[in-house]
Parts: structure tokens; C-alpha cells; sequence
């Protein structure tokens, strides 16, 4: 309840805020997008990542309001900067809930100036687990020109099916698994059939937790599309981009 309290407390006064992480191709090693990542701003000037508040958030019932925040942050972004690409995370509450995944199309219906440069990450076990709702929820955000990926894949339980009914854009593969992947070969012939399911479906592929060149070129030998992780740039919650 008190970390509830904070959250409420730092929406009222502006200090919920969003850090944002380049994501960059494998070949060109150039930024594509940007993940927007939740911190919160302590009234001592401390900053928390979403770790710490969120679950809180979850279980208190206030987590869509989170989640609002940062959509109307992430759209507001989008407008002022027409050179960029956002991808913005619902969490796992809020994808269980059908009014409020409405509510999320209808906020976004209207701003097809900036929908073809958002992306809307799920995680995969939030997407399978109200799977009619959240396959409705995609259809419905592609229609609008937004990308969709699935966050976390691999941790989850996704089938060959599953993801062809889901009709994503994007596959994200699980960072536990591609930290150090250059010293674990168990976790090269996993990632290497992951990657290899996703290309069979006509997905784009993401590694997330890259943390050296000699990881990013096994995952680039592997066919993935994409890096994220410290290796490439942490998130910033004044990228230079902002200011201009």
C-alpha cells in the first residue's frame, strides 16, 4: 500500500516518468526503435525502475493507470518527434482486461498520424493467457497500422499455433536465455530454434540482454533481426532525440 501511495503520489506530481532503449539492427548496428521502459522519480531525486513499483501497482489495482501514462507519453512523443519509433509494454493485468484493451484501440483510433511508428509489446504468457481477448486486441491494433511483438518469447509456453493466430509482428526473445549465450551452447541450440520458428511464421526477431560483440555475432549468424541490451545503449530518460 505504500508503494501504491508512491505511485499515485508521483503520477500527481509529474515524476512517473519513461527511459528509452535503442534497439538496433543486427547488420546495420544502427537505432530502428526505442523501448519505453517505466521509471519512477523519488521526491529525493532516486530513480526506480519498474521492478520496484509495478507489481505493487498490480496487485493494489492501479496498474492501468500506469499503463494509460505511458501510452499517452508514448503518443505525445511520437507527435512532437515524427523521425522516431516507440514501442510502449501493457502488462499482464491490463491484457486480462477486455474493457481496458478496448480502451487502449480507442485511444488510438483517432491518431493514425503517429500509429504506423508504435509498437505494443505483450509478454508471451499475458498474451496466451486470455487468448481470444488479446488475439482480438492485436487484430484490432494492426488494422490501426500498429506493430505488435511478443515480449519475453521463449519463457512462456507459445505453440507453432498460438503464434499463427496471433498474427504478430515482432518476437522478443527472452533475455535469460541470450546473456552469455557466447559460453552456453545449450542456450545457442534453443535461441538457434527460436529464431528459426519465428523466420518460418515471416517474424521479425529481437535479442534481448546482448551484452557483448561476441554474443551479437553468434545471434547475427543465427538469423536474428535485432539487438536490445547495455551493449548497444541503456535506457535514457533524456535521450538526445528529446531535446531536439
Amino acid at each position: 500500500m505504500s508503494i501504491a501511495d508512491e505511485i499515485v503520489d508521483a503520477l500527481k506530481h509529474s515524476r512517473l516518468k519513461l527511459a528509452y532503449q535503442p534497439i538496433v539492427g543486427a547488420k546495420s548496428r544502427r537505432i530502428a526503435h526505442y523501448e519505453c521502459l517505466l521509471r519512477m522519480v523519488k521526491p529525493d531525486g532516486e530513480v526506480v525502475t519498474a521492478g520496484y513499483f509495478i507489481p505493487a501497482a498490480e496487485q493494489m489495482g492501479i496498474v492501468h493507470l500506469v499503463d494509460r501514462f505511458a501510452l499517452e507519453t508514448v503518443i505525445a512523443r511520437l507527435r512532437a518527434h515524427t523521425n522516431i519509433t516507440l514501442a510502449v509494454n501493457v502488462s499482464g493485468t491490463s491484457a486480462d482486461d477486455p474493457a481496458w484493451l478496448q480502451s487502449f484501440v480507442d485511444y488510438i483510433r483517432d491518431k493514425g498520424d503517429v500509429a504506423r511508428r508504435l509498437i505494443v509489446e505483450l509478454t508471451e504468457t499475458a498474451a496466451l493467457h486470455h487468448f481470444e481477448e488479446n488475439a482480438r486486441f492485436i487484430t484490432q491494433l494492426r488494422e490501426l497500422g500498429v506493430k505488435v511483438a511478443i515480449d519475453d518469447f521463449g519463457a512462456g509456453y507459445t505453440s507453432f499455433r498460438n503464434l499463427q493466430m496471433l498474427h504478430v509482428d515482432t518476437v522478443k526473445i527472452d533475455g535469460s536465455y541470450v546473456k552469455n549465450l557466447s559460453e552456453c551452447p545449450e542456450n545457442q541450440v534453443f535461441v538457434r530454434t527460436l529464431v528459426g520458428l519465428a523466420k518460418n511464421l515471416g517474424l521479425k526477431t529481437v535479442a534481448e540482454w546482448v551484452g557483448s560483440d561476441a554474443d551479437a555475432a553468434l545471434l547475427q549468424s543465427f538469423g536474428v533481426d535485432y539487438f536490445q541490451g547495455f551493449h548497444f545503449g541503456e535506457p535514457l530518460l533524456a535521450p538526445e532525440w528529446s531535446n531536439i
